[in-house]
């Protein structure tokens, strides 16, 4: 796949303890991921509102295991959690130590401004966003998931040769913005260092959600649809996974956004048959 990188001068260079220079729209990383393909859709039987919950973290971020455990706590089939990488500072691995911060979580980081983590971004929402221990992110969740939900969502994908995608998306009211669809994979249980509350190094910590790659573009595809309540389109796309990436141990996620906001309207998940 083409890659085409744009970069401010200097951003990389920032090392400070989980700070970062903001990088201004226009200016961010610009990748040219899968196409998706649009067919006319079914109508999804139950359709079911999610929390989508980007965790931004590092090894060497001593209250990145508490806020672990905090969204493990509330972690199920309805709150979709994707791990990414503070690319400087506390988010560098350690020497010997595999690289999990991607082209996409940078991007993302850079984009949204995080300057500090841990922290929590819950469907993209700016005011909805939570640093250190994130105590209240449980009750903002469970008032995310008690909204009605504007589309419905579902994903399955299946290997071959590569990995094949396909979403279901049905407008259940009318939405009058143009939409996108991010399909990303994650991967569990990757066991590298972690720098722990009491400041030991905890070499056998086992990381899961891990963002290992951005299957779209970053920004994601055009949802080819009118937009009409009723209405509901498939996407099909695929991607041959690296070498480094185990498939048993990961999920697809995709979620839909509003094109201007970047605010995620719903989100879905499912791991690789």
């Amino acid at each position: 796949m083409k890659k085409i990188f744009i970069w401010v001068m200097g951003v990389m260079g920032v090392m400070g303890m989980g700070a970062c220079d903001k990088i201004e729209e226009g200016e961010y990383t610009i990748y040219d991921g899968a196409v998706v393909s649009w067919t006319e859709g079914a109508a999804i039987a139950d359709p079911v509102q999610r929390a989508y919950v980007e965790k931004y973290t590092g090894p060497r971020c001593s209250n990145c295991p508490t806020a672990d455990v905090t969204l493990a706590g509330i972690h199920n089939d309805r709150v979709v959690v994707v791990a990414i990488n503070h690319p400087v500072g506390q988010g560098m691995p350690y020497p010997g130590q595999p690289d999990m911060r991607t082209d996409g979580g940078t991007a993302w980081d850079q984009y949204f401004g995080i300057n500090a983590i841990p922290a929590a971004y819950l469907n993209r929402d700016r005011s909805v966003q939570f640093l250190g221990e994130m105590g209240n992110i449980v009750s903002a969740i469970d008032a995310a998931l008690g909204e009605t939900p504007a589309v419905g969502l579902e994903v399955s994908a299946t290997q071959g040769t590569k990995v094949d995608i396909t979403v279901d998306i049905q407008f259940l009211r009318t939405i009058g913005s143009p939409l996108t669809l991010t399909a990303a994979v994650v991967e569990d249980s990757l066991v590298y260092k972690q720098l722990m509350p009491d400041n030991t190094v905890d070499e056998g910590y086992a990381h899961n959600h891990m963002l290992r790659k951005v299957i779209t573009g970053f920004w994601g595809r055009d949802i080819e649809a009118n937009g009409t309540e009723g209405e509901a389109v498939r996407g099909t796309l695929s991607f041959t996974p690296s070498d480094d990436i185990k498939t048993e141990n990961c999920h697809i996620v995709v979620f839909v956004s509003d094109k201007g906001t970047r605010r995620v309207l719903n989100c879905a998940s499912c791991r690789i048959e």
